[in-house]
């Protein structure tokens, strides 16, 4: 099978651009002729508009339906599965893939089809304005992008792409979660086909249990943005309240608020490679995930639970989904400190039941996470 895989990178790469990149690894592992068409946010850099360029072609971008439509004449592709298309390829591409026969599947890794920003996160809590009145005029009303001409843009391009009906050529929505299914079905999609299908990876090193020196597992991780949203506020309360365990972070320390006060229990790694998150991993004995606002798909989840790493997260969006409570973890409250303790006590003095957690972590990986279990929803999903 052709498959055209289409995404618009970020000013800073994350999650999606590692879903993108072990989409194309995978699908031609199988066999299939893959092409990925991408643009890249700091393009905007060199254009002489700068990001106001940015509002018109996340509406509609005529370049990128003449590359897409060179492709389509010289690849033929019989899908495509699309990424991110903001702010410079355009939802507009959608119905064109749709006019020239191309089934389009739209792989939802955020709520950017109800929430301008893609959060349903402003000011320190969760959102849901933009499903009310106004819809997502409030993300201008509350500057919700931080300054008022970003937020102006970001109103402007999600009224127009709503009114516009862009989305509602795809094919099939793929979401990462039951959590993403009901919010699509709730909010104006109910009755366009929805498929889950949860993220994968592929590990750079396949990791048995009994590969795993569990009395080396000593500390406490996060891995991610150093940001309150993604529970870096909490995990830095943890460590302070908990002095006798040691902390480690891996993420980019200049994201980093320099008005917290970092207690002497927690080392800052910065950021790694994979070679380097393989043995942070090693002695991590748990992971806390603590995020206040409802992820996508966190490759976190999976490569902690690959290395027989525990979490404890919150009961936010897909996490619960995830984590099953005291089988693979523990699934807490936001922001309730004593729980997140008692769970790390017993993590800590529960040796026998602490093997078990870092068993059936591995084991939810490779039953439900796994690469093969994706490529299998994903050849399901596509070809009905």
């Amino acid at each position: 099978m052709n498959i055209l895989i289409i995404h618009n990178y970020y000013s800073i790469q994350g999650g999606e651009e590692s879903v993108v990149a072990f989409q194309k690894k995978l699908l031609e592992s199988k066999g299939h002729d893959v092409i990925v068409y991408s643009r890249n946010y700091h393009e905007m850099e060199q254009w002489k508009l700068g990001k106001i360029g940015g509002l018109v072609t996340s509406i509609y971008n005529r370049k990128s339906i003449n590359d897409i439509n060179k492709i389509l004449d010289d690849f033929n592709p019989e899908i495509a599965l699309l990424h991110n298309l903001f702010p410079i390829i355009s939802p507009a591409i959608i119905p064109f893939l749709k006019k020239k026969g191309v089934r389009v599947y739209q792989i939802i890794h955020n709520y950017r089809l109800f929430c301008p920003i893609g959060l349903f996160y402003r000011d320190h809590h969760i959102c849901y304005d933009c499903l009310k009145f106004g819809r997502e005029w409030n993300c201008l009303f509350h500057k919700c992008n931080q300054s008022l001409a970003a937020s102006f843009s970001y109103s402007c391009r999600a009224y127009f792409v709503r009114k516009l009906n862009y989305f509602r050529s795809v094919s099939k929505f793929l979401v990462l979660s039951d959590f993403q299914k009901q919010m699509l079905i709730d909010n104006g999609y109910k009755n366009n086909p929805i498929e889950v299908i949860p993220n994968s990876f592929i590990p750079k090193t396949n990791i048995n249990l009994d590969q795993i020196n569990i009395s080396k597992k000593v500390k406490i991780g996060f891995v991610g943005r150093l940001t309150k949203e993604k529970g870096f506020y909490d995990f830095v309360e943890i460590a302070k309240r908990y002095p006798q365990y040691q902390f480690q972070v891996a993420g980019d320390n200049s994201q980093l608020d320099h008005s917290i006060n970092i207690p002497s229990n927690i080392e800052l790694k910065g950021l790694l490679n994979q070679d380097q998150l393989t043995e942070f991993y090693a002695n991590t004995k748990v992971m806390l995930f603590l995020s206040r606002w409802y992820e996508g798909f966190p490759m976190v989840l999976l490569e902690a639970m690959h290395y027989c790493t525990p979490l404890i997260v919150t009961n936010l969006g897909v996490m619960p989904e995830v984590i099953e409570h005291e089988i693979n973890g523990f699934v807490v409250n936001v922001g309730d400190y004593e729980a997140i303790g008692k769970r790390i006590q017993m993590i800590y003095t529960n040796e026998d039941q602490y093997f078990e957690f870092a068993k059936k972590s591995k084991k939810r990986s490779e039953e439900f996470y796994s690469s093969d279990c994706y490529y299998e929803r994903l050849m399901l999903a596509v070809s009905n």
